[in-house]
């Protein structure tokens, strides 16, 4: 039984600083909100108090895009440590009407990875590793 069809990579599309990135392969991100326990008598959890929330995320790009986003601006201004945080916006649409959001509010890059130099691979490409200082919001709604 086919249900529809399901997000593929061609129905994502990634933008960074106002502009859609292209040569993306690919893009993780988390966020957790810490727990901690608190326990009286005897073993069991008798409540609990929240801790920090803290979020991170890798974005993989061929190294094309990775050039053309070290010409924006504020990066050449700043360097891409430098710059002020920004946000990630990374949309899902089958074209059913119906697009799906995930907002990284606030991200700072704090790590370069440049891999792929080699013969026979599909291109150089590099890896920037980022923390998420905001929240990370899908269609409108905070973790």
């Amino acid at each position: 039984m086919v249900n529809g069809r399901y997000y593929d990579w061609e129905h994502i599309t990634i933008k960074l600083k106002g502009g859609t990135l292209v040569d993306v392969d690919s893009i993780e991100y988390s966020d957790e909100q810490k727990l901690n326990r608190k326990y009286g008598k005897g073993r069991k959890t008798r409540g609990y108090t929240l801790g920090n929330k803290q979020g991170s995320g890798k974005l993989s790009l061929m190294r094309e895009e990775y050039e053309r986003l070290i010409q924006d601006a504020d990066v050449k201004a700043k360097g891409l440590y430098g710059i002020d945080p920004v946000n990630i916006i990374v949309s899902f649409d089958k074209g059913d009407g119906v697009v799906s959001t995930d907002t990284l509010e606030a991200v700072k890059f704090t790590k370069r990875s440049f891999s792929g130099i080699e013969q026979d691979t599909e291109g150089p490409t590099v890896e920037l590793e980022f923390e998420i200082l905001g929240d990370i919001i899908t269609d409108g709604v905070p973790a």
